[in-house]
């Protein structure tokens, strides 16, 4: 699929300061393109996608591009592990992003690069849809 001009490409550094210029650029172009009905959802991809490549500790890069009522987020970095979308347990604090992206997008996916590393990319389309929060197993000795 290709996208057309309507497209801003970002680096980013490997830093926490990088979720919040994500967010901020992603606000700056829902507004640009008259889709800030999208925010909701975009922001939470946006964040969680960018904290995932920060975990990679070089510089990575923020596309965001629309095509029609679709807005397309690509994070690209120079790993080339496929994404982990594993379930992680009640008690653990990480490990539910790509749930969370999944939950809040149309569609989701990731793709190596020829230069090298990966882009993981969503689809946001819809500002009725609110994220559904992803199951998260309960240790049974904490079940009621």
């Amino acid at each position: 699929m290709t996208w057309p001009s309507g497209s801003f490409r970002f680096p980013l550094p490997p830093h926490p300061i990088a979720a919040e210029q994500a967010r901020i650029l992603m606000r700056l172009a829902l507004a640009e393109w008259k889709m800030s009905d999208l925010a909701d959802n975009a922001l939470i991809i946006t964040a969680e996608l960018v904290t995932n490549a920060m975990k990679i500790g070089q510089v990575f890069h923020l596309t965001l591009s629309r095509r029609d009522d679709t807005v397309m987020i690509e994070v690209s970095d120079g790993s080339e592990a496929a994404p982990d979308r594993q379930r992680r347990s009640f008690d653990r604090v990480d490990g539910r992003g790509l749930l969370l992206v999944e939950a809040c997008s149309k569609d989701w996916g990731w793709r190596l690069e020829d230069q090298g590393g990966k882009t993981v990319w969503a689809l946001v389309d819809n500002p009725g849809t609110k994220c559904d929060a992803p199951t998260i197993t309960q240790p049974s000795a904490m079940r009621m």
